[in-house]
Order: structure tokens, then C-alpha cells, then sequence
């Protein structure tokens, strides 16, 4: 992603921010990231499709009984999607029935299977960037559709193959060290950590306090990358293109890289300061724990703050941004999950319900009202949570890296994760990481 769409994105979410602060307030609820796993590539190809736009009935009751299969990630969602199912069929008068399939630890991994065995699920989620390129096949094209002038253009970026849309961007997502203020302020800490050096002090400070500084999520394996490529995010000034075609062609290997010490020290820092048993740390765990006041820290996005507040309604909490070697700390901001329209023998009913989603006012309130995230929506309401309110604040400042990673190799996110998680558990040495990671890179 270059440098100027990351500041289109900057100015026009600020735009939508403000725009959005005179809508009514909303609740939160958690929601993890989309899994990339492991991927093989497709084996087969689906029949191509021609996009005509679809034509919104004046009576959605009438017409055949329809079932659609969709195919979801973030399992955190589940009582939310069967909400927005449940409002769909009584729009339909019952004519349409939703099954959702809710997988995240090896979604991919079943979502190829399914591609692959000639299954395509009639709506499936998945990340952008490079998967636009893998799913496309498989995919119907959205750019003729009339209710996709409703989401922001900045967020079509992410879907985008040439002029063509190629999915409906889901959520604005960020994350970053969720910190509680209360444990800061009883441990004497009153500026927030910038750099790698002051959130060790920090750490120290707080353990000093008898406050553990850290909950290390490092039992999921996508936390690791999470983790990492925003420490990263300074690398090749931010011109990731020009860094994946310099390892893809050999010009460049992923261990010469001096922001990913950098980020490994991080790791070892939070591996440090996470208690006796970092590696059993999920992110149930990570949300009890700093919740319940036991620990100061946990890195993980706005995806969890209702989860948090459920458990603490009364918490004050915030960011801490990703410290960088260039000395700049930022916040990950993208819009990168994705729902993807199959094509099936139900495309013009696919397209119905999600025509439903971004035009009704259930589906305009369902993402900020419901979901608790950012909806990628023009106009739509900002979420009741100081999470939403600081992303934008460093949308505004400039102070935010895109979740870069995903511009590079198709599938890398998992085993990206899987090498790091390695590394903190022990069982790989750093010289061993590096080489792991050569080898995704080359």
C-alpha cells in the first residue's frame, strides 16, 4: 500500500468521524481477526459471471423459498449474525432462511476444502488485499451493485483488482496495547510509553507495583503478527510493494531487516513481563485478566472492548501505540475482513440481502449499534467506546500504520504467526526464526 492511499484513508475516515459524532451512541462487542491460514491454492475454477445490479423487489415476501449458506469467521460475532439472520427472514416473511457455518481456528483450511470440492458457500468472509487475487474466481463481482456507493471510498481500496470490487469491506479495525489507566495511575505512570525503552520502563515500573504488566495472548497464534508487523510498519518507509518484490526477487531476505529485532525485542519484552505461563495465554484469558484489573496491559483491538466492558462497564482504559525503531508509534488501522459474494445459484438473492444490509435501517445500525466497530458505512453512527474515539483521534494526528502484511504473499498471516509463536514458546532460536521467515519470503 503506498503512502498516499494511507493518507486518502486518513482524511476521509476523519471526514466520516466527524460526520458520524452527530449520530446517536452505540454499544461495542468483540470481534477477532479474520484467520488466513494456511492456504492451498484453489483447484478448481468457477464459471465466470457477468455483474448486472440488482433490482431491490417491492415485495421481498414474494417469490420461492430461498436457503443461503454463508461461510463466517470471528465466532465472537455469532449471536450478532444470527440477529441480523433472524431480521433478514422476517423482512422476507420467512421466504429466506441464512445457515451460517462459524469457524475461525481453521477457517481456511475449510474454506478451501469447500472451494475445492465444487462447495462454494453463497457469502464467504475472508481478509483482502492479496486474497482478492485468490477468491476472485470464486467470487462475484460487486462494482455495478448501486448499494456500494454507500461504503466509504477510501475502504474500496482494500477490495479492489484493477477497477473491479471484488468484496464488501466488512469493519474498520485497530489495534494496539489496551491499557488500563487505573493500574498506570496507581503505579505512578502518568505519560504513556512511545518506545521500546519507555514501555520497558513501564514494565518495570509496574511490576514494581506488583501489577504484571502483561497478558500475552501468545497461546493464539494470530496475536504473534498482530503484534509484529505495526512494530514493522517503518520498514522500506512504508513502500511495502517495492519491500515484497525486493524478496520476491531475491534482492532482499526478511532477517536483513533491523525492524524485525526491533519487533522481536517487543516480543521478548511482553514474553518477559506476561507471568509464568505466557503461552497459555488466550485471548478469553487476556480479557478476564486485564477486565478483572490483574494485569495493565494486553495487545489486542477494538474488537474486544465490549467484551471488556461486559466484564467491567466501570474500566477506563486506552491505547498504548507500537512502538517503532524510526522512533514514531502508531496505531494498525485497516478495513481488512471482507464478505465475499460466491457465485452460486444464489447471486441475485446473496445480493438482495446485502443490498438490505447497507440501504435498511437495521442493516445501517447493525455494524455500530451491534458489532460495536467502525462501519465502513458513509454517515454511519461512531460506536459508544474509547476505543472507536482514539482511532480516530490518530486517524486525525497521522499516527496509524496500515496492516501491511496482508500486500504481501497469499496466506502468509498463519504461518507468519506459527514462526513467531515458535519463537516465544522457546522451541525456535532467533537465528531459526529468521530462517523460517527467509524461507515464507523467497
Amino acid at each position: 500500500m503506498k503512502k498516499a492511499i494511507c493518507t486518502i484513508l486518513a482524511l476521509v475516515m476523519l471526514t466520516v468521524f466527524l460526520v458520524s459524532c452527530t449520530q446517536p451512541p452505540a454499544t461495542t462487542q468483540t470481534q477477532p481477526p479474520a484467520n488466513t491460514g494456511d492456504r492451498t491454492e484453489p483447484a478448481t475454477t468457477a464459471p465466470e459471471t457477468t455483474a448486472p445490479a440488482v433490482t431491490t423487489p417491492e415485495d421481498p415476501t414474494e417469490g420461492d423459498p430461498v436457503t443461503l449458506r454463508f461461510m463466517m469467521n470471528s465466532p465472537e460475532l455469532t449471536a450478532f449474525y444470527h440477529n441480523m439472520a433472524a431480521a433478514y427472514n422476517e423482512h422476507t416473511g420467512g421466504r429466506v432462511t441464512i445457515e451460517m457455518f462459524i469457524e475461525q481456528s481453521e477457517y481456511q483450511t475449510l474454506l478451501l476444502s469447500r472451494l475445492n470440492a465444487g462447495q462454494t458457500p453463497d457469502m464467504f468472509m475472508s481478509s483482502a488485499f492479496a486474497e482478492n487475487h485468490l477468491f476472485r474466481d470464486f467470487t462475484y463481482d460487486l462494482t455495478n451493485q448501486p448499494f456500494m456507493q454507500y461504503i466509504d471510498p477510501a475502504l474500496l481500496t482494500s477490495v479492489m483488482v484493477g477497477d473491479a470490487i471484488t468484496g464488501y469491506p466488512f469493519v474498520l479495525q485497530s489495534h494496539g496495547y489496551i491499557y488500563n489507566l487505573e493500574l498506570f495511575e496507581q503505579a505512578g505512570i502518568t505519560q504513556l510509553p512511545q518506545t521500546y525503552d519507555e514501555l520497558r520502563a513501564a514494565s518495570e515500573t509496574l511490576s514494581a507495583a506488583g501489577i504484571q504488566p502483561f497478558a500475552s495472548g501468545f497461546a493464539e497464534w494470530w496475536v504473534l503478527p498482530q503484534t509484529v508487523y505495526p512494530t514493522m510498519s517503518d520498514v522500506y518507509g512504508g513502500d511495502y510493494e517495492r519491500l515484497f518484490a525486493d524478496l520476491s526477487n531475491g534482492v532482499l531476505q526478511f532477517s536483513d531487516l533491523p525492524e524485525l529485532d526491533y519487533a522481536l525485542d517487543m516480543l521478548d519484552l511482553i514474553n518477559e513481563y506476561s507471568g509464568s505461563r505466557p503461552m497459555e495465554s488466550t485471548f478469553d484469558d487476556q480479557v478476564s485478566t486485564f477486565a478483572n484489573g490483574q494485569v495493565a496491559m494486553i495487545h489486542q483491538g477494538n474488537w474486544a472492548a465490549d467484551s471488556i466492558r461486559s466484564a467491567n462497564p466501570n474500566i477506563r482504559m486506552g491505547y498504548v501505540l507500537h512502538p517503532r525503531l524510526d522512533g514514531h508509534a502508531v496505531l494498525a488501522v485497516e478495513s481488512n475482513l471482507t464478505f465475499r459474494v460466491g457465485n452460486t445459484e444464489n447471486v441475485h438473492e446473496t445480493l438482495l440481502w446485502l443490498d438490505w444490509l447497507t440501504t435498511s435501517d437495521f442493516g445501517r445500525a447493525w455494524i455500530p449499534e451491534q458489532v460495536g466497530q467502525i462501519s465502513p458505512q458513509i454517515g454511519a453512527a461512531m460506536p459508544d467506546c474509547v476505543l472507536a474515539e482514539e482511532t480516530a483521534r490518530y486517524i486525525a494526528s497521522g499516527q496509524t500504520a496500515p496492516w501491511w502484511i496482508f500486500i504481501g504473499p497469499e496466506g502468509i498471516e498463519e504461518p507468519f504467526g506459527r514462526a513467531f509463536q515458535a519463537y516465544v514458546a522457546g522451541t525456535s532460536t532467533r537465528d531459526q526464526l529468521k530462517s523460517e521467515l527467509d524461507a515464507l519470503f523467497r
